[in-house]
Protein backbone atom coordinates (compact mmCIF):
# COMPACT_ATOMS: atom_id res chain seq x y z
CA UNK A 1 0.00 0.00 0.00
CA UNK A 2 1.55 3.05 -1.25
CA UNK A 3 0.10 6.97 0.49
CA UNK A 4 -3.27 7.96 -0.49
CA UNK A 5 -5.04 10.72 0.06
CA UNK A 6 -6.04 10.55 4.08
CA UNK A 7 -9.33 11.42 4.80
CA UNK A 8 -10.69 14.76 6.02
CA UNK A 9 -9.22 15.08 9.36
CA UNK A 10 -7.25 11.64 9.68
CA UNK A 11 -3.96 11.98 11.00
CA UNK A 12 -0.93 9.59 9.01
CA UNK A 13 1.31 7.78 11.49
CA UNK A 14 4.26 9.43 9.41
CA UNK A 15 6.10 12.24 12.14
CA UNK A 16 8.73 14.73 11.32
CA UNK A 17 11.77 15.81 13.52
CA UNK A 18 14.86 17.61 13.86
CA UNK A 19 18.57 16.57 14.70
CA UNK A 20 21.62 18.29 15.21
CA UNK A 21 23.91 16.85 12.83
CA UNK A 22 27.73 17.41 12.76
CA UNK A 23 29.20 17.47 9.40
CA UNK A 24 32.95 18.94 8.79
CA UNK A 25 33.07 20.49 11.90
CA UNK A 26 29.70 22.19 10.99
CA UNK A 27 26.79 21.51 12.99
CA UNK A 28 23.44 21.26 10.73
CA UNK A 29 19.59 21.35 11.77
CA UNK A 30 18.89 17.91 9.78
CA UNK A 31 15.29 17.22 9.17
CA UNK A 32 13.92 14.03 8.73
CA UNK A 33 10.21 11.78 8.45
CA UNK A 34 9.70 8.28 10.16
CA UNK A 35 7.02 5.89 10.41
CA UNK A 36 7.65 2.15 11.80
CA UNK A 37 8.24 0.53 15.42
CA UNK A 38 10.98 2.22 17.27
CA UNK A 39 12.95 -0.95 17.77
CA UNK A 40 12.45 -2.21 14.29
CA UNK A 41 15.10 -2.36 11.75
CA UNK A 42 16.48 1.09 10.86
CA UNK A 43 16.04 1.87 7.20
CA UNK A 44 17.14 5.07 6.25
CA UNK A 45 16.24 5.99 3.09
CA UNK A 46 18.62 8.80 1.03
CA UNK A 47 16.88 10.93 -1.64
CA UNK A 48 18.27 12.10 -5.03
CA UNK A 49 19.83 15.05 -6.47
CA UNK A 50 18.70 18.61 -5.76
CA UNK A 51 15.56 16.52 -4.30
CA UNK A 52 14.43 15.84 -0.38
CA UNK A 53 12.61 12.87 1.66
CA UNK A 54 9.42 13.30 0.14
CA UNK A 55 10.22 11.51 -2.65
CA UNK A 56 9.97 8.14 -0.03
CA UNK A 57 6.40 8.86 1.79
CA UNK A 58 5.01 6.37 -0.15
CA UNK A 59 7.34 3.72 1.85
CA UNK A 60 7.11 5.58 4.77
CA UNK A 61 2.94 5.00 4.30
CA UNK A 62 3.62 1.03 3.39
CA UNK A 63 1.99 -0.72 6.57
CA UNK A 64 3.83 -3.91 5.54
CA UNK A 65 7.08 -2.57 5.58
CA UNK A 66 6.66 -0.38 8.28
CA UNK A 67 5.49 -3.13 10.50
CA UNK A 68 9.37 -4.39 10.90
CA UNK A 69 11.26 -1.27 9.41
CA UNK A 70 11.81 1.77 11.10
CA UNK A 71 11.63 3.82 7.62
CA UNK A 72 13.74 7.25 8.02
CA UNK A 73 14.23 9.87 5.10
CA UNK A 74 16.36 12.67 6.10
CA UNK A 75 16.52 15.62 3.66
CA UNK A 76 20.25 16.69 3.48
CA UNK A 77 21.72 20.04 4.41
CA UNK A 78 20.52 22.44 2.23
CA UNK A 79 17.61 20.12 0.68
CA UNK A 80 13.93 19.96 1.53
CA UNK A 81 13.47 21.25 5.52
CA UNK A 82 17.45 21.02 6.41
CA UNK A 83 18.01 24.38 5.46
CA UNK A 84 21.36 26.13 5.87
CA UNK A 85 23.58 26.24 9.03
CA UNK A 86 23.93 29.93 10.76
CA UNK A 87 27.18 29.17 11.44
CA UNK A 88 29.10 30.44 8.45
CA UNK A 89 28.08 32.70 5.31
CA UNK A 90 27.62 29.62 3.05
CA UNK A 91 25.98 32.08 0.33
CA UNK A 92 29.75 33.57 -0.32
CA UNK A 93 30.54 29.85 -1.49
CA UNK A 94 29.06 27.37 -4.53
CA UNK A 95 27.54 24.55 -2.84
CA UNK A 96 29.27 21.15 -4.23
CA UNK A 97 28.90 18.04 -2.93
CA UNK A 98 31.68 15.30 -3.09
CA UNK A 99 32.77 12.14 -2.13
CA UNK A 100 33.94 12.15 1.19
CA UNK A 101 31.06 15.76 2.57
CA UNK A 102 28.35 12.85 1.16
CA UNK A 103 29.42 9.56 2.70
CA UNK A 104 29.88 10.99 6.38
CA UNK A 105 26.64 13.19 6.19
CA UNK A 106 25.17 9.74 6.16
CA UNK A 107 27.10 7.87 8.67
CA UNK A 108 26.84 11.02 10.72
CA UNK A 109 23.04 11.03 10.14
CA UNK A 110 23.06 7.41 11.32
CA UNK A 111 25.54 8.49 14.25
CA UNK A 112 23.12 11.53 15.39
CA UNK A 113 20.13 9.16 15.70
CA UNK A 114 21.84 7.03 17.31
CA UNK A 115 20.39 3.73 14.57
CA UNK A 116 22.11 0.65 15.99
CA UNK A 117 22.86 -1.96 12.32
CA UNK A 118 20.76 0.26 9.56
CA UNK A 119 20.36 -0.73 6.06
CA UNK A 120 20.86 1.87 3.87
CA UNK A 121 18.86 2.57 0.91
CA UNK A 122 18.98 5.39 -2.17
CA UNK A 123 18.68 6.19 -5.65
CA UNK A 124 20.93 8.00 -7.72
CA UNK A 125 23.43 9.74 -6.16
CA UNK A 126 22.30 7.89 -3.16
CA UNK A 127 22.62 4.74 -5.26
CA UNK A 128 25.80 5.61 -6.22
CA UNK A 129 27.18 6.38 -2.95
CA UNK A 130 27.08 2.77 -1.88
CA UNK A 131 30.55 2.10 -2.83
CA UNK A 132 32.30 4.62 -0.58
CA UNK A 133 30.08 3.63 1.98
CA UNK A 134 31.33 -0.21 1.65
CA UNK A 135 34.88 1.12 0.94
CA UNK A 136 35.03 4.07 3.69
CA UNK A 137 32.44 2.61 6.63
CA UNK A 138 32.51 -0.98 5.87
CA UNK A 139 31.23 -2.11 9.28
CA UNK A 140 28.63 0.41 9.92
CA UNK A 141 26.18 -1.18 7.97
CA UNK A 142 23.63 -4.22 8.33
CA UNK A 143 23.04 -3.62 4.20
CA UNK A 144 23.46 -1.61 1.67
CA UNK A 145 20.81 -0.99 -1.06
CA UNK A 146 21.85 1.24 -4.25
CA UNK A 147 18.92 1.88 -6.64
CA UNK A 148 19.99 3.40 -10.44
CA UNK A 149 23.78 2.87 -9.02
CA UNK A 150 26.74 3.06 -11.21
CA UNK A 151 30.54 2.72 -11.20
CA UNK A 152 31.03 6.23 -13.60
CA UNK A 153 27.81 8.37 -14.08
CA UNK A 154 29.66 11.45 -16.41
CA UNK A 155 27.88 13.92 -18.16
CA UNK A 156 25.37 15.77 -15.95
CA UNK A 157 27.47 18.39 -14.30
CA UNK A 158 26.82 21.01 -16.28
CA UNK A 159 27.68 25.38 -16.27
CA UNK A 160 24.78 25.70 -17.76
CA UNK A 161 22.57 24.84 -15.03
CA UNK A 162 23.62 28.83 -13.39
CA UNK A 163 22.91 30.65 -16.42
CA UNK A 164 20.54 33.33 -15.45
CA UNK A 165 18.37 32.52 -18.42
CA UNK A 166 18.26 28.60 -17.57
CA UNK A 167 14.95 28.05 -15.02
CA UNK A 168 16.86 25.23 -13.55
CA UNK A 169 13.23 24.13 -11.77
CA UNK A 170 11.77 23.52 -15.11
CA UNK A 171 14.90 22.31 -16.39
CA UNK A 172 15.99 19.63 -13.73
CA UNK A 173 11.89 18.53 -13.69
CA UNK A 174 11.51 17.53 -17.33
CA UNK A 175 15.36 16.26 -17.36
CA UNK A 176 13.95 13.65 -14.81
CA UNK A 177 10.53 13.13 -16.65
CA UNK A 178 12.75 11.86 -19.27
CA UNK A 179 14.52 9.29 -16.84
CA UNK A 180 11.05 7.70 -15.68
CA UNK A 181 9.20 4.79 -17.47
CA UNK A 182 6.15 5.62 -19.03
CA UNK A 183 4.62 2.72 -17.57
CA UNK A 184 4.14 4.63 -14.09
CA UNK A 185 0.64 6.13 -12.88
CA UNK A 186 1.02 10.09 -14.24
CA UNK A 187 -0.03 11.66 -10.98
CA UNK A 188 2.83 10.08 -9.52
CA UNK A 189 5.01 10.95 -12.14
CA UNK A 190 3.88 14.82 -12.31
CA UNK A 191 4.26 14.96 -8.39
CA UNK A 192 8.22 13.76 -8.78
CA UNK A 193 8.75 16.73 -11.29
CA UNK A 194 6.67 18.82 -8.69
CA UNK A 195 9.40 17.98 -5.78
CA UNK A 196 11.95 18.50 -8.15
CA UNK A 197 10.71 22.10 -9.00
CA UNK A 198 10.87 23.27 -5.27
CA UNK A 199 14.63 23.04 -5.11
CA UNK A 200 16.69 26.00 -4.33
CA UNK A 201 19.29 27.02 -7.03
CA UNK A 202 22.68 25.53 -6.97
CA UNK A 203 21.16 22.33 -5.44
CA UNK A 204 20.99 20.32 -8.74
CA UNK A 205 24.02 20.99 -10.12
CA UNK A 206 26.07 21.16 -6.82
CA UNK A 207 24.53 17.37 -6.00
CA UNK A 208 25.67 16.48 -9.78
CA UNK A 209 29.23 17.41 -9.05
CA UNK A 210 28.98 14.38 -6.61
CA UNK A 211 27.53 11.99 -9.53
CA UNK A 212 29.42 13.09 -12.63
CA UNK A 213 32.69 14.14 -11.52
CA UNK A 214 33.90 12.24 -7.69
CA UNK A 215 32.06 9.96 -7.88
CA UNK A 216 34.36 7.07 -10.38
CA UNK A 217 35.05 3.60 -9.06
CA UNK A 218 36.16 2.70 -13.01
CA UNK A 219 39.10 -0.06 -11.92
CA UNK A 220 38.39 0.43 -8.11
CA UNK A 221 36.08 -1.87 -7.42
CA UNK A 222 38.37 -4.49 -6.49
CA UNK A 223 39.39 -1.95 -3.76
CA UNK A 224 36.35 -2.15 -2.24
CA UNK A 225 35.64 -4.97 0.31
CA UNK A 226 31.49 -4.89 1.53
CA UNK A 227 31.38 -7.14 4.97
CA UNK A 228 27.88 -6.58 4.62
CA UNK A 229 25.06 -7.37 2.00
CA UNK A 230 25.09 -5.32 -1.51
CA UNK A 231 22.21 -5.17 -3.08
CA UNK A 232 22.37 -3.09 -6.30
CA UNK A 233 18.98 -3.09 -8.01
CA UNK A 234 18.55 -0.08 -11.40
CA UNK A 235 15.31 0.18 -13.56
CA UNK A 236 14.86 -1.42 -17.10
CA UNK A 237 13.93 2.52 -18.56
CA UNK A 238 16.77 4.60 -16.98
CA UNK A 239 19.19 5.79 -19.61
CA UNK A 240 21.37 7.09 -16.83
CA UNK A 241 22.31 4.11 -15.31
CA UNK A 242 20.63 0.82 -16.83
CA UNK A 243 20.50 -2.77 -15.51
CA UNK A 244 24.11 -3.10 -17.12
CA UNK A 245 25.39 -1.06 -14.94
CA UNK A 246 23.98 -2.54 -11.88
CA UNK A 247 25.85 -5.64 -13.10
CA UNK A 248 28.71 -4.29 -13.30
CA UNK A 249 29.01 -2.94 -9.73
CA UNK A 250 27.45 -5.96 -8.41
CA UNK A 251 30.10 -8.33 -10.46
CA UNK A 252 33.12 -5.45 -9.36
CA UNK A 253 32.17 -5.96 -5.68
CA UNK A 254 31.88 -9.99 -5.68
CA UNK A 255 30.14 -12.22 -3.87
CA UNK A 256 28.59 -10.09 -1.16
CA UNK A 257 26.84 -8.07 -4.14
CA UNK A 258 23.39 -9.06 -5.65
CA UNK A 259 22.11 -6.84 -8.89
CA UNK A 260 18.61 -7.11 -9.90
CA UNK A 261 16.60 -5.60 -12.88
CA UNK A 262 13.82 -3.90 -12.37
CA UNK A 263 11.24 -3.92 -15.44
CA UNK A 264 8.83 -1.33 -16.23
CA UNK A 265 10.33 1.15 -14.34
CA UNK A 266 12.79 4.11 -14.67
CA UNK A 267 15.27 6.41 -12.52
CA UNK A 268 13.09 7.43 -9.85
CA UNK A 269 11.53 4.34 -8.86
CA UNK A 270 10.23 4.60 -5.40
CA UNK A 271 8.43 7.73 -6.71
CA UNK A 272 7.17 7.41 -10.24
CA UNK A 273 5.77 4.19 -9.65
CA UNK A 274 5.40 3.73 -5.75
CA UNK A 275 2.96 0.98 -5.60
CA UNK A 276 5.27 -1.35 -8.51
CA UNK A 277 8.48 -0.23 -6.23
CA UNK A 278 7.00 -1.14 -2.58
CA UNK A 279 6.56 -5.04 -4.21
CA UNK A 280 9.91 -4.98 -5.96
CA UNK A 281 11.84 -3.91 -2.91
CA UNK A 282 10.18 -6.47 -0.25
CA UNK A 283 11.93 -9.50 -1.62
CA UNK A 284 14.82 -7.41 -0.62
CA UNK A 285 14.02 -6.46 2.74
CA UNK A 286 12.19 -10.11 3.75
CA UNK A 287 16.49 -11.25 2.71
CA UNK A 288 17.31 -8.75 4.90
CA UNK A 289 15.62 -10.19 7.78
CA UNK A 290 16.75 -13.36 7.18
CA UNK A 291 13.82 -15.13 5.54
CA UNK A 292 14.08 -18.00 2.76
CA UNK A 293 14.03 -15.47 -0.05
CA UNK A 294 15.24 -16.64 -3.72
CA UNK A 295 16.26 -12.97 -5.51
CA UNK A 296 15.34 -13.37 -9.14
CA UNK A 297 18.13 -11.62 -11.73
CA UNK A 298 15.15 -9.16 -12.77
CA UNK A 299 11.80 -8.49 -11.51
CA UNK A 300 8.79 -7.70 -13.42
CA UNK A 301 5.29 -6.40 -12.48
CA UNK A 302 4.20 -10.61 -12.93
CA UNK A 303 6.39 -11.90 -10.36
CA UNK A 304 5.28 -9.29 -7.43
CA UNK A 305 1.56 -9.03 -8.68
CA UNK A 306 1.12 -5.71 -10.04
CA UNK A 307 -1.00 -5.19 -12.98
CA UNK A 308 0.32 -2.66 -14.79
CA UNK A 309 -1.62 -3.00 -17.87
CA UNK A 310 -4.11 -0.30 -17.47
CA UNK A 311 -0.93 2.46 -17.09
CA UNK A 312 0.98 0.95 -20.57
CA UNK A 313 1.45 3.28 -23.34
CA UNK A 314 -0.52 2.57 -26.41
Amino acid sequence: MSAAQPEHGVVEDITGHYVGVEIQGTTYRVYYEENGPEDGIPLLCQHTAGNHGQEWRHLLADEEITKDFRVIAHDLPFHGKSLPPTAHEWWKEDYMLDSKRFAESIVKVTDALELEDPVYMGSSIGGNIIMELAEWYPERFRALIGLESGVYSPGYFLDWFNHPQVNIAEVSAYACWGLMAPQGPESARRETMHLYEQGSNGLFRGDLYYYSVDHDYRGKLDQVEPQCPVYVMNGEYDFATDPDDAREVADGLGDMATAIEMSEIGHFPMSENPELFNQYIKPVLNDIKGEDVELPERLTPADVGVDIAGTKPS
